[in-house]
Protein backbone atom coordinates (compact mmCIF):
# COMPACT_ATOMS: atom_id res chain seq x y z
CA UNK A 1 0.00 0.00 0.00
CA UNK A 2 2.72 2.47 0.97
CA UNK A 3 4.84 1.66 -2.05
CA UNK A 4 1.85 2.30 -4.33
CA UNK A 5 1.14 5.67 -2.74
CA UNK A 6 4.78 6.73 -3.01
CA UNK A 7 4.91 5.70 -6.65
CA UNK A 8 1.77 7.74 -7.30
CA UNK A 9 3.44 10.75 -5.66
CA UNK A 10 6.45 10.45 -7.92
CA UNK A 11 4.37 10.02 -11.10
CA UNK A 12 2.06 12.87 -10.17
CA UNK A 13 4.96 15.20 -9.60
CA UNK A 14 6.37 14.29 -13.01
CA UNK A 15 3.12 15.40 -14.61
CA UNK A 16 2.67 18.57 -12.56
CA UNK A 17 6.19 19.96 -12.83
CA UNK A 18 7.92 18.73 -15.95
CA UNK A 19 10.01 21.83 -16.40
CA UNK A 20 11.09 21.84 -12.74
CA UNK A 21 12.06 18.20 -12.97
CA UNK A 22 14.16 18.79 -16.06
CA UNK A 23 16.28 21.21 -14.05
CA UNK A 24 16.33 19.12 -10.87
CA UNK A 25 17.29 15.82 -12.49
CA UNK A 26 19.37 16.44 -15.66
CA UNK A 27 20.64 13.48 -17.64
CA UNK A 28 24.21 12.66 -16.60
CA UNK A 29 25.39 11.74 -20.11
CA UNK A 30 27.23 14.65 -21.78
CA UNK A 31 25.63 13.95 -25.18
CA UNK A 32 24.34 16.81 -27.33
CA UNK A 33 20.66 17.49 -26.69
CA UNK A 34 18.27 16.29 -29.38
CA UNK A 35 15.85 19.19 -29.86
CA UNK A 36 12.32 18.09 -30.84
CA UNK A 37 10.72 21.55 -30.82
CA UNK A 38 11.23 25.13 -29.66
CA UNK A 39 8.87 27.74 -28.25
CA UNK A 40 10.17 31.31 -28.63
CA UNK A 41 13.61 29.76 -28.87
CA UNK A 42 13.23 27.70 -25.66
CA UNK A 43 13.99 24.06 -26.35
CA UNK A 44 11.95 20.93 -25.81
CA UNK A 45 14.41 18.05 -25.95
CA UNK A 46 14.19 14.31 -26.38
CA UNK A 47 15.53 14.04 -22.83
CA UNK A 48 12.51 16.04 -21.62
CA UNK A 49 10.20 13.68 -23.51
CA UNK A 50 11.97 10.55 -22.28
CA UNK A 51 11.62 11.72 -18.67
CA UNK A 52 7.89 12.32 -19.10
CA UNK A 53 6.82 9.37 -21.26
CA UNK A 54 6.62 6.76 -18.43
CA UNK A 55 4.20 8.99 -16.52
CA UNK A 56 2.08 9.65 -19.62
CA UNK A 57 1.89 5.91 -20.33
CA UNK A 58 1.05 5.19 -16.69
CA UNK A 59 -1.80 7.73 -16.76
CA UNK A 60 -2.91 6.42 -20.20
CA UNK A 61 -2.39 9.82 -21.80
CA UNK A 62 -0.48 8.01 -24.53
CA UNK A 63 -0.75 4.38 -25.63
CA UNK A 64 2.95 3.48 -25.58
CA UNK A 65 6.48 4.85 -25.29
CA UNK A 66 6.78 5.55 -29.02
CA UNK A 67 4.18 8.34 -29.05
CA UNK A 68 6.59 11.26 -29.17
CA UNK A 69 4.10 13.35 -31.16
CA UNK A 70 1.59 13.56 -28.28
CA UNK A 71 4.39 13.89 -25.74
CA UNK A 72 5.92 16.85 -27.57
CA UNK A 73 2.50 18.50 -27.80
CA UNK A 74 2.06 17.98 -24.04
CA UNK A 75 5.46 19.51 -23.31
CA UNK A 76 4.84 22.31 -25.79
CA UNK A 77 1.65 23.36 -24.02
CA UNK A 78 3.44 23.27 -20.68
CA UNK A 79 6.20 25.45 -22.11
CA UNK A 80 3.64 27.90 -23.53
CA UNK A 81 1.90 28.09 -20.15
CA UNK A 82 5.24 28.54 -18.38
CA UNK A 83 6.15 31.43 -20.68
CA UNK A 84 2.76 33.13 -20.23
CA UNK A 85 2.92 32.76 -16.44
CA UNK A 86 6.38 34.34 -16.50
CA UNK A 87 5.40 37.11 -18.92
CA UNK A 88 2.37 38.07 -16.81
CA UNK A 89 4.37 38.07 -13.57
CA UNK A 90 2.41 35.22 -12.03
CA UNK A 91 5.69 33.54 -11.01
CA UNK A 92 6.56 36.42 -8.66
CA UNK A 93 5.70 35.95 -4.99
CA UNK A 94 5.89 37.96 -1.81
CA UNK A 95 8.33 36.99 0.95
CA UNK A 96 5.35 35.78 2.99
CA UNK A 97 4.18 33.56 0.13
CA UNK A 98 7.68 32.12 -0.35
CA UNK A 99 7.94 31.33 3.36
CA UNK A 100 4.58 29.56 3.22
CA UNK A 101 5.71 27.57 0.16
CA UNK A 102 8.89 26.50 1.94
CA UNK A 103 6.96 25.39 5.01
CA UNK A 104 4.46 23.46 2.89
CA UNK A 105 7.24 21.80 0.92
CA UNK A 106 9.23 20.87 4.02
CA UNK A 107 6.16 19.30 5.62
CA UNK A 108 5.39 17.35 2.45
CA UNK A 109 9.01 16.25 2.03
CA UNK A 110 9.32 15.16 5.68
CA UNK A 111 6.06 13.21 5.43
CA UNK A 112 7.18 11.46 2.24
CA UNK A 113 10.52 10.49 3.77
CA UNK A 114 8.85 9.28 6.96
CA UNK A 115 6.31 7.20 5.07
CA UNK A 116 8.93 5.44 2.98
CA UNK A 117 11.17 5.00 6.03
CA UNK A 118 8.28 3.37 7.91
CA UNK A 119 8.03 0.86 5.07
CA UNK A 120 11.71 -0.17 5.03
CA UNK A 121 12.88 0.43 8.62
CA UNK A 122 14.50 -2.71 10.05
CA UNK A 123 13.99 -2.10 13.78
CA UNK A 124 12.97 0.58 16.29
CA UNK A 125 16.42 1.95 17.04
CA UNK A 126 17.41 5.55 16.33
CA UNK A 127 20.23 4.28 14.12
CA UNK A 128 17.83 2.20 12.03
CA UNK A 129 15.51 5.19 11.71
CA UNK A 130 18.28 7.48 10.52
CA UNK A 131 19.43 4.88 8.01
CA UNK A 132 15.87 4.38 6.75
CA UNK A 133 15.44 8.12 6.23
CA UNK A 134 18.72 8.23 4.27
CA UNK A 135 17.51 5.36 2.10
CA UNK A 136 14.19 7.16 1.57
CA UNK A 137 15.95 10.31 0.39
CA UNK A 138 18.18 8.24 -1.92
CA UNK A 139 15.11 6.47 -3.36
CA UNK A 140 13.38 9.76 -4.15
CA UNK A 141 16.57 11.19 -5.63
CA UNK A 142 16.76 8.15 -7.92
CA UNK A 143 13.25 9.06 -9.11
CA UNK A 144 14.25 12.65 -9.80
CA UNK A 145 12.46 13.96 -6.72
CA UNK A 146 14.03 16.07 -3.98
CA UNK A 147 13.16 19.04 -1.79
CA UNK A 148 14.15 21.61 -4.40
CA UNK A 149 12.07 19.90 -7.06
CA UNK A 150 9.09 19.78 -4.71
CA UNK A 151 9.52 23.48 -3.92
CA UNK A 152 9.63 24.32 -7.63
CA UNK A 153 6.48 22.24 -8.09
CA UNK A 154 4.68 24.16 -5.34
CA UNK A 155 5.72 27.48 -6.90
CA UNK A 156 4.66 26.33 -10.37
CA UNK A 157 1.28 25.24 -9.03
CA UNK A 158 0.84 28.59 -7.30
CA UNK A 159 1.71 30.40 -10.54
CA UNK A 160 -0.83 28.31 -12.44
CA UNK A 161 -3.41 29.02 -9.74
CA UNK A 162 -2.87 32.73 -10.37
CA UNK A 163 -3.34 32.19 -14.09
CA UNK A 164 -6.50 30.18 -13.46
CA UNK A 165 -7.90 32.90 -11.22
CA UNK A 166 -7.09 35.48 -13.88
CA UNK A 167 -8.88 33.50 -16.60
CA UNK A 168 -11.87 32.54 -14.46
CA UNK A 169 -12.44 36.06 -13.19
CA UNK A 170 -15.51 36.17 -10.96
CA UNK A 171 -17.29 33.23 -12.62
CA UNK A 172 -19.43 31.11 -10.32
CA UNK A 173 -22.01 28.58 -11.52
CA UNK A 174 -25.53 29.98 -11.36
CA UNK A 175 -28.41 28.14 -9.72
CA UNK A 176 -29.98 27.83 -13.17
CA UNK A 177 -26.87 26.06 -14.50
CA UNK A 178 -26.76 23.75 -11.49
CA UNK A 179 -30.44 22.87 -11.72
CA UNK A 180 -30.13 22.25 -15.46
CA UNK A 181 -27.38 19.66 -14.88
CA UNK A 182 -29.40 18.05 -12.07
CA UNK A 183 -32.48 17.80 -14.30
CA UNK A 184 -30.42 16.35 -17.13
CA UNK A 185 -28.37 13.79 -15.22
CA UNK A 186 -30.70 12.89 -12.34
CA UNK A 187 -33.12 10.77 -14.41
CA UNK A 188 -30.18 8.60 -15.52
CA UNK A 189 -29.60 7.61 -11.89
CA UNK A 190 -33.31 6.92 -11.46
CA UNK A 191 -33.41 4.74 -14.57
CA UNK A 192 -30.43 2.77 -13.27
CA UNK A 193 -31.55 2.20 -9.67
CA UNK A 194 -35.33 2.60 -9.40
CA UNK A 195 -36.04 -1.13 -9.63
CA UNK A 196 -32.63 -2.55 -8.77
CA UNK A 197 -31.82 -2.34 -5.07
CA UNK A 198 -28.88 -4.73 -5.35
CA UNK A 199 -27.08 -2.60 -7.97
CA UNK A 200 -27.94 0.59 -6.06
CA UNK A 201 -26.41 -0.72 -2.84
CA UNK A 202 -23.41 -2.25 -4.57
CA UNK A 203 -22.56 1.05 -6.28
CA UNK A 204 -23.27 3.33 -3.32
CA UNK A 205 -22.16 1.16 -0.39
CA UNK A 206 -19.32 -0.93 -1.87
CA UNK A 207 -18.03 1.31 -4.69
CA UNK A 208 -18.58 4.64 -2.92
CA UNK A 209 -20.55 6.25 -5.76
CA UNK A 210 -22.86 9.13 -4.87
CA UNK A 211 -26.35 8.60 -6.29
CA UNK A 212 -28.64 11.51 -7.00
CA UNK A 213 -31.61 9.16 -6.71
CA UNK A 214 -32.80 7.14 -3.72
CA UNK A 215 -35.21 4.25 -4.36
CA UNK A 216 -38.43 4.06 -2.39
CA UNK A 217 -38.79 1.85 0.65
CA UNK A 218 -35.72 2.67 2.71
CA UNK A 219 -35.99 3.01 6.47
CA UNK A 220 -33.54 4.65 8.81
CA UNK A 221 -32.76 2.05 11.49
CA UNK A 222 -30.81 2.49 14.70
CA UNK A 223 -30.15 -0.38 17.06
CA UNK A 224 -28.70 -1.64 20.30
CA UNK A 225 -26.21 -4.41 19.58
CA UNK A 226 -25.38 -6.91 22.30
CA UNK A 227 -22.57 -9.11 21.06
CA UNK A 228 -23.70 -11.90 23.39
CA UNK A 229 -22.01 -15.22 24.06
CA UNK A 230 -19.79 -15.68 21.00
CA UNK A 231 -19.76 -19.46 21.25
CA UNK A 232 -23.56 -19.53 21.15
CA UNK A 233 -23.70 -16.93 18.36
CA UNK A 234 -21.22 -18.96 16.31
CA UNK A 235 -23.35 -22.06 16.84
CA UNK A 236 -26.30 -20.25 15.26
CA UNK A 237 -24.17 -19.21 12.30
CA UNK A 238 -22.89 -22.76 11.83
CA UNK A 239 -26.39 -24.23 11.86
CA UNK A 240 -27.68 -21.55 9.46
CA UNK A 241 -24.82 -22.24 7.05
CA UNK A 242 -25.43 -25.99 7.16
CA UNK A 243 -29.15 -25.47 6.64
CA UNK A 244 -28.47 -23.26 3.61
CA UNK A 245 -26.16 -25.93 2.15
CA UNK A 246 -28.90 -28.49 2.66
CA UNK A 247 -31.41 -26.32 0.85
CA UNK A 248 -29.04 -25.76 -2.07
CA UNK A 249 -28.24 -29.48 -2.40
CA UNK A 250 -31.82 -30.65 -1.95
CA UNK A 251 -32.69 -33.28 -4.53
CA UNK A 252 -29.08 -34.19 -5.17
CA UNK A 253 -27.94 -37.59 -3.95
CA UNK A 254 -24.80 -37.42 -1.90
CA UNK A 255 -22.89 -40.47 -0.78
CA UNK A 256 -21.17 -40.34 2.59
CA UNK A 257 -17.47 -41.04 2.59
CA UNK A 258 -16.63 -44.67 3.25
CA UNK A 259 -16.88 -45.46 6.95
CA UNK A 260 -18.35 -42.02 7.75
CA UNK A 261 -21.78 -41.50 9.18
CA UNK A 262 -23.91 -38.90 7.36
CA UNK A 263 -24.42 -35.63 9.24
CA UNK A 264 -27.68 -35.15 11.07
CA UNK A 265 -29.91 -32.85 8.99
CA UNK A 266 -30.32 -29.33 10.39
CA UNK A 267 -33.91 -28.29 11.02
CA UNK A 268 -35.47 -24.88 11.52
CA UNK A 269 -36.35 -25.98 15.02
CA UNK A 270 -32.68 -26.57 15.79
CA UNK A 271 -31.79 -23.10 14.51
CA UNK A 272 -34.57 -21.49 16.51
CA UNK A 273 -33.43 -23.31 19.65
CA UNK A 274 -29.87 -22.08 19.12
CA UNK A 275 -31.13 -18.50 18.69
CA UNK A 276 -33.15 -18.81 21.88
CA UNK A 277 -30.03 -19.97 23.71
CA UNK A 278 -28.30 -16.75 22.62
CA UNK A 279 -31.24 -14.70 23.90
CA UNK A 280 -31.43 -16.67 27.16
CA UNK A 281 -27.79 -15.91 27.90
CA UNK A 282 -28.59 -12.18 27.80
CA UNK A 283 -32.12 -12.37 29.16
CA UNK A 284 -31.46 -10.14 32.17
CA UNK A 285 -29.88 -7.35 30.09
CA UNK A 286 -32.64 -7.56 27.46
CA UNK A 287 -35.33 -7.37 30.13
CA UNK A 288 -33.62 -4.38 31.71
CA UNK A 289 -33.48 -2.53 28.37
CA UNK A 290 -37.17 -3.08 27.59
CA UNK A 291 -38.14 -2.16 31.13
CA UNK A 292 -36.32 1.16 30.83
CA UNK A 293 -37.89 1.78 27.41
CA UNK A 294 -41.32 1.13 28.89
CA UNK A 295 -40.58 3.77 31.53
CA UNK A 296 -39.94 6.32 28.77
CA UNK A 297 -36.15 6.37 28.58
CA UNK A 298 -34.59 7.41 25.28
CA UNK A 299 -33.61 4.60 22.91
CA UNK A 300 -30.63 6.69 21.83
CA UNK A 301 -29.42 6.99 25.43
CA UNK A 302 -29.68 3.25 25.86
CA UNK A 303 -27.60 2.76 22.70
CA UNK A 304 -24.84 4.77 24.36
CA UNK A 305 -25.10 2.71 27.54
CA UNK A 306 -25.60 -0.81 26.18
CA UNK A 307 -24.79 -0.75 22.47
CA UNK A 308 -21.64 -2.43 21.14
CA UNK A 309 -21.81 -1.33 17.48
CA UNK A 310 -19.09 1.31 16.82
CA UNK A 311 -21.19 2.58 13.90
CA UNK A 312 -23.77 3.84 16.37
CA UNK A 313 -21.20 6.24 17.84
CA UNK A 314 -21.07 8.10 14.50
CA UNK A 315 -23.30 11.18 14.77
CA UNK A 316 -24.72 10.87 11.25
CA UNK A 317 -25.67 7.21 11.74
CA UNK A 318 -27.32 7.99 15.05
CA UNK A 319 -29.22 10.95 13.59
CA UNK A 320 -30.38 9.33 10.33
CA UNK A 321 -30.09 5.61 10.99
CA UNK A 322 -28.72 2.92 8.74
CA UNK A 323 -30.60 2.92 5.40
CA UNK A 324 -32.28 -0.50 5.20
CA UNK A 325 -34.53 -1.79 2.42
CA UNK A 326 -36.51 -5.01 2.48
CA UNK A 327 -34.34 -6.16 -0.46
CA UNK A 328 -31.03 -4.92 1.02
CA UNK A 329 -27.90 -6.97 0.38
CA UNK A 330 -25.41 -5.03 2.51
CA UNK A 331 -26.90 -5.90 5.90
CA UNK A 332 -27.12 -9.17 7.81
CA UNK A 333 -30.36 -10.86 6.62
CA UNK A 334 -31.46 -11.18 10.25
CA UNK A 335 -31.00 -7.42 10.69
CA UNK A 336 -33.08 -6.72 7.56
CA UNK A 337 -35.78 -9.14 8.68
CA UNK A 338 -35.93 -7.44 12.07
CA UNK A 339 -36.15 -4.00 10.46
CA UNK A 340 -39.28 -5.10 8.57
CA UNK A 341 -40.81 -7.39 11.20
CA UNK A 342 -44.42 -7.19 12.31
CA UNK A 343 -43.39 -5.07 15.29
CA UNK A 344 -41.94 -2.40 12.96
CA UNK A 345 -45.04 -0.88 11.38
CA UNK A 346 -44.56 2.83 12.09
CA UNK A 347 -41.80 5.30 12.83
CA UNK A 348 -40.83 4.99 16.48
CA UNK A 349 -41.53 1.26 16.76
CA UNK A 350 -39.01 -1.03 18.45
CA UNK A 351 -38.43 -4.64 17.39
CA UNK A 352 -38.23 -7.78 19.43
CA UNK A 353 -34.65 -8.92 20.02
CA UNK A 354 -33.18 -10.41 16.83
CA UNK A 355 -30.24 -12.82 16.73
CA UNK A 356 -27.88 -12.13 13.85
CA UNK A 357 -24.33 -12.85 12.80
CA UNK A 358 -22.93 -10.19 15.17
CA UNK A 359 -25.09 -10.91 18.20
CA UNK A 360 -28.43 -9.60 19.43
CA UNK A 361 -30.09 -6.57 17.82
CA UNK A 362 -32.86 -4.46 19.28
CA UNK A 363 -33.90 -2.15 16.44
CA UNK A 364 -35.77 1.14 16.29
CA UNK A 365 -37.65 2.36 13.19
CA UNK A 366 -36.22 5.89 13.25
CA UNK A 367 -37.56 7.38 10.02
CA UNK A 368 -38.58 6.84 6.42
CA UNK A 369 -35.68 7.78 4.16
CA UNK A 370 -36.78 10.39 1.58
CA UNK A 371 -36.85 8.85 -1.88
CA UNK A 372 -36.60 10.15 -5.42
CA UNK A 373 -34.35 12.82 -6.91
CA UNK A 374 -33.21 15.07 -4.08
CA UNK A 375 -30.74 17.93 -4.42
CA UNK A 376 -28.53 17.58 -1.36
CA UNK A 377 -25.74 19.98 -0.39
CA UNK A 378 -23.18 17.35 -1.48
CA UNK A 379 -24.80 16.98 -4.91
CA UNK A 380 -25.05 20.77 -5.27
CA UNK A 381 -21.31 21.04 -4.56
CA UNK A 382 -20.51 18.16 -6.93
CA UNK A 383 -22.37 19.88 -9.79
CA UNK A 384 -20.81 23.23 -8.94
CA UNK A 385 -17.30 21.75 -9.11
CA UNK A 386 -18.16 20.03 -12.39
CA UNK A 387 -19.28 23.33 -13.92
CA UNK A 388 -16.21 25.14 -12.60
CA UNK A 389 -13.98 22.48 -14.14
CA UNK A 390 -15.78 22.71 -17.47
CA UNK A 391 -15.45 26.49 -17.47
CA UNK A 392 -11.77 26.29 -16.60
CA UNK A 393 -11.13 23.82 -19.44
CA UNK A 394 -13.09 26.02 -21.86
CA UNK A 395 -11.18 29.17 -20.91
CA UNK A 396 -7.78 27.45 -21.06
CA UNK A 397 -8.63 26.01 -24.49
CA UNK A 398 -9.49 29.48 -25.76
CA UNK A 399 -6.42 31.00 -24.11
CA UNK A 400 -4.06 28.41 -25.56
CA UNK A 401 -5.38 29.11 -29.06
CA UNK A 402 -4.37 32.76 -28.66
CA UNK A 403 -1.09 32.08 -26.85
CA UNK A 404 0.11 29.53 -29.39
CA UNK A 405 -0.78 31.83 -32.27
CA UNK A 406 1.37 34.62 -30.84
CA UNK A 407 4.44 32.48 -30.12
CA UNK A 408 7.17 31.26 -32.45
CA UNK A 409 6.78 27.47 -32.36
CA UNK A 410 9.05 25.25 -34.44
CA UNK A 411 8.78 21.45 -34.68
CA UNK A 412 11.86 19.42 -35.60
CA UNK A 413 9.79 16.76 -37.37
CA UNK A 414 12.83 14.83 -38.53
CA UNK A 415 14.04 14.39 -34.95
CA UNK A 416 10.51 13.48 -33.77
CA UNK A 417 10.17 10.83 -36.49
CA UNK A 418 13.60 9.44 -35.65
CA UNK A 419 12.66 9.18 -31.95
CA UNK A 420 9.41 7.40 -32.86
CA UNK A 421 11.24 4.90 -35.06
CA UNK A 422 13.88 4.15 -32.42
CA UNK A 423 11.26 3.66 -29.70
CA UNK A 424 9.10 1.43 -31.93
CA UNK A 425 12.14 -0.68 -32.88
CA UNK A 426 13.16 -1.05 -29.23
CA UNK A 427 9.63 -2.03 -28.29
CA UNK A 428 9.43 -4.61 -31.08
CA UNK A 429 12.80 -6.03 -30.11
CA UNK A 430 11.63 -6.41 -26.51
CA UNK A 431 8.43 -8.16 -27.62
CA UNK A 432 10.40 -10.64 -29.74
CA UNK A 433 12.58 -11.80 -26.83
CA UNK A 434 11.79 -15.31 -25.52
CA UNK A 435 10.03 -15.32 -22.12
CA UNK A 436 13.13 -16.63 -20.33
CA UNK A 437 15.15 -13.66 -21.64
CA UNK A 438 12.83 -11.06 -20.16
CA UNK A 439 14.02 -9.87 -16.77
CA UNK A 440 11.27 -9.97 -14.14
CA UNK A 441 11.57 -6.99 -11.78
Amino acid sequence: MKRTRLTALVMGLLLLATWAMAEAAPLPAPLPAVVLATVNGEEITKADADELIPALVNYQYIADASDYTSTVDFLLRQKVLEIKIRDMGFDQFTPEELTAFEQETQAEWDAALAEYADYIQSDDSEQARAHALEQAAAYYESQGVNYEMLLDSVKNSAGQDKMTSYLMGDYQPSEEEIQAIFSQVGPLYQQEYENDIQTYEYMTQFSGQVSWYTPEGYRGIIHILLTGDQELVNQVRTLEARYEEQEQSEGQEEEAAEGQEPEEPVTLEMIEAARQAVLNAKADVIAEIFDRLAKGESFENLIAEYGEDPGMTVADNLMNGYPVHVDSIVWDPAFVKGAFSEKMLAVGDVSDPVVGANGIHILKYLRDVPSGLIMTDAIHEEISQYLLGNKENELYTQAFEGWIAEMDIVYNQEAIDQAIQEAAAAQQSQEELPPEAVEIP
